[in-house]
């Protein structure tokens, strides 16, 4: 009898397992202000682009998906079919030095609205109650008007964010049929020379697990 009380009580206090559906939704911006390094034109002259922008992206999934926690770790998984919207504004200028006389030519963007449905990410936990967004892309083509920095083209949905916590107690009860969790996640970044600018971005990820129920 004492054997069987043992097992039981360690077995109420193991980490809990389950079975759920994910869905993602976020918003991502960037602001900058960023001139490229100037390269020589060959006619004696030097010239370079400064790019000033805004970038905001909204995705979502499009389906939920299947993951399980085994001992309260999330298992290995690819979340795809993030579909969303990219509003851009902004201008370029174009700089140019000749002979010691500086010009700047402003070339006007229109305002424009790209939309992608192949983004994915992939999200993953090397412990317990940890939630890791490991990788987040979208293939987009480069805007170049405004010129968007490579930073920003890098990561097209903003900013990953760090490990996200997640309550055990919340996994474990079968009654709690939707666990919802918020990431923010911000990078500032100052260009060194030959560049010069500044770049802001942020991201603010929404991710909902909606029980399986056995």
């Amino acid at each position: 009898m004492g054997l069987l009380c043992v097992s039981a009580a360690r077995a109420s206090a193991a980490p809990p397992s389950g079975l759920f559906r994910v869905t993602i939704a976020g918003t991502a911006q960037a602001t900058w202000d960023h001139t490229a390094a100037p390269s020589d034109t060959g006619d004696n002259c030097k010239s370079s682009l400064r790019s000033e922008g805004m970038r905001t992206v909204r995705f979502r999934s499009t389906r939920p998906t299947l993951v399980r926690f085994v001992g309260g770790r999330i298992l290995q998984v690819a979340v795809r079919g993030l579909a969303g919207t990219v509003t851009l504004s902004g201008p370029n200028t174009l700089n140019r030095i000749c002979s010691g006389v500086e010009t700047h030519v402003s070339q006007p963007c229109a305002n424009t609205t790209r939309t992608f449905t192949n983004g994915h990410a992939s999200l993953g936990g090397s412990d317990p109650g940890t939630i890791s967004i490991d990788s987040a892309q979208v293939s987009l083509r480069r805007a170049d008007c405004p010129l968007e920095p490579v930073d920003v083209v890098r990561a097209p949905l903003g900013p990953v964010p760090g490990a996200v916590k997640v309550s055990l107690a919340s996994l474990s009860r079968p009654r709690v049929a939707r666990v919802t969790l918020r990431a923010m996640a911000s990078r500032h970044k100052m260009y060194a020379a030959p560049e010069a600018g500044k770049l802001t971005h942020q991201s603010v990820w929404t991710l909902t697990f909606a029980r399986v129920q056995p």
